[in-house]
């Protein structure tokens, strides 16, 4: 089974994230050898929610090196029951659209993202994450789920 560990850091802000249509975050990701779970406890983590996600993604160039992964995102009601997950949202997928960029050129990498999709527009509900307006009734059932413990009580 292949794992890895990604950290996403936190959006740009000021006016300049305002401005763009793209959210603009930090991305650390590693593969990782299957005892990384026991690595993370004796560093002193925790596990405080357990999601699994299946889908697919594909890589290709226009104007960046751009990734586009569709997945499906599945709450875990037992720890590491992957065989027993059940989806956050049934018969909606996340649709991600990102690529690498650097302080140097993610003003190039914006506009390839944009471009691109615009393409998508008349097939996707298309969002930057956080903002209200984007948020469609599933997205918030979908949060409060994710925030359940499957029996009606909030964590």
């Amino acid at each position: 089974m292949l794992r890895t560990v990604r950290h996403i850091g936190g959006a740009m802000r000021g006016a300049g994230a305002e401005q763009i249509p793209v959210l603009v975050r930090t991305l650390n990701e590693s593969k990782v050898s299957k005892n990384a779970l026991r690595f993370f406890y004796s560093l002193g983590y925790k596990l405080d929610h357990e999601l699994l996600r299946v889908g697919f993604a594909f890589h290709f160039q226009k104007g960046a090196q751009i990734t586009v992964t569709v997945s499906s995102v599945n709450k875990m009601l037992k720890l590491h029951a992957t065989d027993e997950a059940v989806p956050v949202t049934p018969g909606i997928q996340l649709v991600e659209v990102t690529a690498p960029a650097s302080s140097e050129n993610y003003t190039e990498v914006v506009v390839a993202v944009s471009s691109f999709c615009e393409y998508l527009a008349p097939l996707l509900h298309l969002s930057k994450p956080g903002v209200s307006t984007g948020v469609v009734p599933t997205a918030a059932a979908a949060a409060a789920s994710l925030m359940s413990d499957g029996g009606g009580t909030t964590l």
